[in-house]
């Protein structure tokens, strides 16, 4: 009867296992504080200042892709049937994982910016010697120079940056991620998808997202 259960044990942590890999997304467990904002706070195309750069403007159609693209019920976790839109709406089927690394870039690739080739893991983003033509490493641990749209990437998890904040003395990122700890509340947690805090810890990159346009 142990072996049994030993066997059943093993079995789901190989399926668990599998799951990662090919999303290369783990949920995130550091978004204790995503309750506090709801999509009421993006701002309206043309009410911030005409002295932001190019990318700040192109970045707020990022943000705004990204609250957008937060209705989508295929990132909840028990949806198995996943659409790649870089990959020209590719079906990805999984099994009960959350999908950080496809909605970033599918949020890209509806916003008109440069997406990978393949299915890239969070731990094919987070290497800095991948995709320097289309998404520069900007920051490495340090969020002073990201903008609204960048990505910041660790090795199991990706959001999409709007802003910094501060709390206690700790910094935040307030940004969308898929795959949240927490239940949908139908305001700023829907199918999934996070708008909230996400604290600035451990080892990250940041990187810039480049219009399609650029590519070679």
């Amino acid at each position: 009867m142990i072996n049994k259960f030993s066997e059943y044990g093993f079995l789901i942590l190989k399926v668990i296992v599998a799951a990662i890999l090919l999303t290369g997304c783990s949920s995130s467990k550091n978004d204790d504080m995503d309750e506090e904002y709801s999509g009421k706070e993006i701002k309206e195309e043309g009410s911030e200042k005409d002295t932001r750069s190019e990318f700040e403007t192109g970045g707020s159609v990022i943000i705004k892709m990204a609250l957008f693209e937060q209705n989508n019920e295929m990132y909840r976790v028990e949806v198995d049937s996943t659409y790649l839109y870089w990959l020209d709406n590719e079906l990805l089927i999984l099994n009960g994982s959350t999908k950080c690394n496809i909605y970033a870039l599918n949020v890209l690739e509806k916003a008109g910016y440069n997406t990978p080739e393949g299915n890239a893991l969070t731990r094919d983003l987070f290497d800095t010697l991948n995709f320097t033509d289309i998404l520069p490493v900007i920051g490495i641990n340090d969020v002073s120079n990201a903008l609204p749209g960048d990505l910041i990437i660790w090795n199991g998890h990706v959001i999409i940056f709007e802003s910094e904040t501060e709390v206690s003395g700790e910094k935040y990122a307030k940004a969308f991620w898929a795959g949240t700890r927490n239940p949908d509340n139908g305001v700023n947690i829907k199918n999934n998808v996070c708008y909230g805090k996400y604290k600035l810890n451990g080892n990250y990159i940041v990187r810039r997202p480049t219009k399609v346009s650029y590519r070679k």
